[in-house]
């Protein structure tokens, strides 16, 4: 097949998906319906704002049905690293930590930003602790790995993950599922869709989940890291007619299960005891194996998350069609009587840690085929932000020791554009560019310190895209781009009170990339191949500094002034025999930093490196004296390798029903938490095994699977920091145990 017709073949595509709701709905076979038992199904993504064939553009993606995720087990963004190359997560109490490529979250409060977008039908999201959304009702999930900062969302210098909730349609169906665990779980899910008169049809799913916390709190008696969650969606479609659609969604959760918040974990410094080995420790010490931790505070939380969003799509003829998307988010969380030195021992507790934020986005775009050899696609886009953070520490003597009331308001603007011109049948250039405007509003009451504060600033940036790709035949993609990327700078917002008001500066990248992509033996096998470089400048960093004078360590984001990320990402789908499927990942990184100087708390005394005498922070000023180089540490959330592999089988058992098995696989070499690369402050390579076994009607109306996560019950931590004191500490979280269970699914 000639490149001319497979780019009228996408064009066709990207019409029909707009016609039918604004390129989001997707009617191919690639989520469910196979178009043969011996051969891969065809997969449609909307990564370009356009409907296209994976194989077909020059990015490096993996998209995911909802079909794929609900056999996977994966309930919540942070299990697709068990799907998805170079893809790393990890908790802490509601901060979320999400990387791609190496590249993630710097900070730990409202002033900044994750390096990867996060986004929802469509509307990305504001702030990183809002980025862990759970699954339900899924039509697809599309990881695009590196820098998309011309089309896919701003700030996106690692990445982007866009999720696509099903959209109703005038066929009437249903489906309820309920699933019966241990830690005594029970979850209920289901959906009705069908037609409401000749031009409406809607959507409501649904689904609650009650479990047990897995982690005991022998000296309170209680469970922490349970799951007490309930979310309702509604969905309406109105099309009066082919050229004319739009689409609401409403959605609700409520999110009342209580995370833990600081175990501790072990020493921070070789020679150091951490409190719980000293003599005449008078509590017992945790016992992570057994799940058994001791601390005095209950960590409840509270979340609260209401969504709404509103899709028109005018189909203005064969070649040009709009859409419009409009978005409200309100994200509140409510974290209270937190403990915060992972003992018993009644030294401070966090009262109230409040994280509010709303957000309102609103994005115009505008496809088009220009002609036969070329095609458009531009846009405009706005986001209002207003968070905030109260927080409230107590010590043992003094109730509200420290009070701060920091807020932060954004206003975000944006014009993308992206020209696609084939030079000759088989060769395509591709160049855009997308201009941001950041601004910034922060103010801090300090109540305890009767400080109060206030900045704002301003930060552009231009981030173009270049691409040449060659398709020598239908089942064949050669490609290399070159593109920017820009995440805004910010404030600290919960930084020293005593200081002036800190800022860092904007995280700019230039990626340049390489792949195929292929698929071969008769649509048998479907792989693709990437190799990437990516200098980074001003890479933000997240960094404990202590005050000299007051002793008060505080959070602090600053930038690297260099870093450099280069790997090779593989990934393939195989279909070797009827029925039997495979997936599988591998991904070499070597993310290091540059030229970079920093003290580490946890030395304070030491001497400066010689590479580091008169280096600077990132605001000018002097770095204290123990400056460390750090120029060629590992970035954080960036192993050196990663692998994954999935395997499926179905085969009938009579004329009526069949099994299906699966398991997924996921490995992963050490990875640090800091970029001091302490070796106590890491955590070293492991590998995570999740499996099911289902039988089904062939109709699929009934179905009744045993699955199980982390099938080998392995400790691992997902995300950890170390705490300064006289006896430092490595404080953290750690991932989930065993879990398993029965799931009777029935449609209708």
């Amino acid at each position: 097949m000639k490149r001319q017709e497979l780019i009228h073949r996408a064009s066709t595509l990207s019409m029909v998906a707009s016609a039918a709701l604004g390129g989001w709905l997707l009617s191919t076979p690639a989520w469910g319906q196979a178009q043969s038992a011996t051969t891969l199904e065809e997969v449609v993504v909307t990564a370009e704002k356009r409907a296209e064939g994976l194989q077909n553009i020059p990015i490096a993606i993996t998209a995911v049905s909802g079909e794929t995720l609900q056999k996977a087990g994966v309930r919540e963004v942070g299990d697709l690293v068990q799907l998805t190359p170079s893809l790393q997560f990890g908790t802490r109490s509601t901060n979320v930590f999400i990387a791609l490529r190496g590249i993630g979250q710097a900070g730990q409060d409202i002033g900044s930003q994750s390096g990867v977008t996060v986004s929802l039908d469509g509307v990305p999201l504001l702030n990183h602790f809002m980025m862990n959304p759970a699954f339900f009702d899924v039509e697809r999930v599309e990881v695009l790995r590196g820098p998309q900062g011309t089309i896919a969302g701003r700030n996106a210098t690692g990445g982007a993950i866009n999720i696509y909730s099903k959209t109703p349609t005038d066929q009437p169906s249903g489906e309820a599922s309920v699933t019966v665990a241990n830690y005594d779980r029970v979850s209920v899910r289901g959906f009705v869709n069908g037609p409401l008169s000749d031009n409406l049809s809607g959507r409501l799913a649904f689904q609650t989940d009650r479990a047990d916390g897995w982690l005991k709190n022998a000296y309170l008696g209680r469970r922490n890291d349970d799951t007490d969650m309930t979310q309702l969606r509604g969905t309406l479609l109105y099309k009066p007619s082919d050229a004319f659609s739009v689409r609401a969604l409403a959605e609700y959760t409520r999110d009342r299960g209580d995370p833990s918040f600081a175990l501790l974990l072990g020493r921070a410094v070789p020679n150091i005891p951490t409190p719980d080995e000293l003599p005449g420790y008078a509590y017992p010490r945790n016992d992570i194996n057994n799940l058994t931790a001791y601390y005095n505070e209950p960590n409840r939380r509270d979340v609260e998350d209401l969504r709404t969003s509103l899709l028109a799509t005018w189909v203005l003829g064969p070649n040009l069609t709009i859409t419009s998307t409009t978005g409200f988010i309100k994200h509140d969380i409510d974290l209270q009587d937190i403990d915060n030195d992972g003992t018993p021992a009644p030294t401070s507790r966090f009262d109230l840690i409040g994280l509010y934020a709303k957000q309102f986005t609103q994005e115009f775009t505008a496809t088009a085929t220009l002609s036969d050899r070329a095609d458009f696609v531009g846009g405009l886009f706005y986001m209002h932000g207003d968070s905030s953070e109260p927080l409230y520490l107590s010590t043992a003597t003094v109730k509200n020791a420290l009070v701060l009331l920091p807020s932060e308001e954004l206003n975000s603007y944006a014009a993308y554009a992206q020209v696609r011109y084939r030079l000759t049948d088989s060769l395509r250039a591709t160049i855009g560019g997308r201009y941001t405007s950041d601004r910034k509003n922060y103010d801090l009451n300090a109540v305890s310190s009767n400080i109060v504060k206030a900045a704002s600033d301003k930060w552009n940036a231009f981030t173009p895209r270049f691409v040449l790709d060659y398709a020598p035949s239908e089942k064949a993609l050669v490609y290399a781009s070159v593109s920017r990327g820009f995440k805004s700078g910010g404030f600290n917002t919960l930084g020293d009170v005593n200081q002036p008001v800190n800022f860092f500066d904007p995280e700019y990248v230039w990626n340049y990339e390489v792949g195929t992509k292929a698929t071969l033996f008769d649509k048998r096998l479907r792989f693709g191949l990437t190799a990437f470089y990516a200098d980074y400048t001003n890479l933000q960093a997240s960094i404990f500094r202590v005050n000299e004078a007051t002793g008060v360590r505080f959070p602090k984001v600053e930038n690297s002034p260099k870093a450099k990320i280069k790997g090779v990402e593989f990934e393939f789908e195989a279909a070797p025999v009827r029925g039997l499927r495979f997936t599988g990942s591998a991904t070499r990184l070597d993310a290091t930093y540059g030229q970079f100087c920093n003290n580490d708390p946890l030395y304070a005394t030491a001497t400066t490196d010689p590479g580091c005498v008169g280096a600077t922070l990132s605001d000018g000023k002097p770095l204290p004296p123990g400056a460390k180089d750090l120029s060629g540490n590992r970035l954080t959330q960036a192993p050196k390798w990663q692998a994954s592999l999935s395997g499926e089988y179905s085969f009938p058992i009579s004329d009526g029903l069949q099994i299906t098995t699966r398991a997924d696989y996921k490995w992963q070499s050490k990875v640090y938490f800091d970029f001091y690369n302490n070796p106590l402050n890491a955590e070293r390579s492991y590998g995570l095994l999740n499996a099911s076994v289902a039988v089904a009607t062939l109709e699929r109306d009934w179905s009744l699977s045993g699955w199980v996560r982390n099938a080998t019950d392995k400790r691992y931590v997902t995300q950890s920091n170390t705490r300064v004191a006289a006896n430092p500490s490595r404080i953290g979280s750690i991932g989930a145990p065993r879990m398993y269970g029965v799931t009777l699914s029935h449609q209708f």
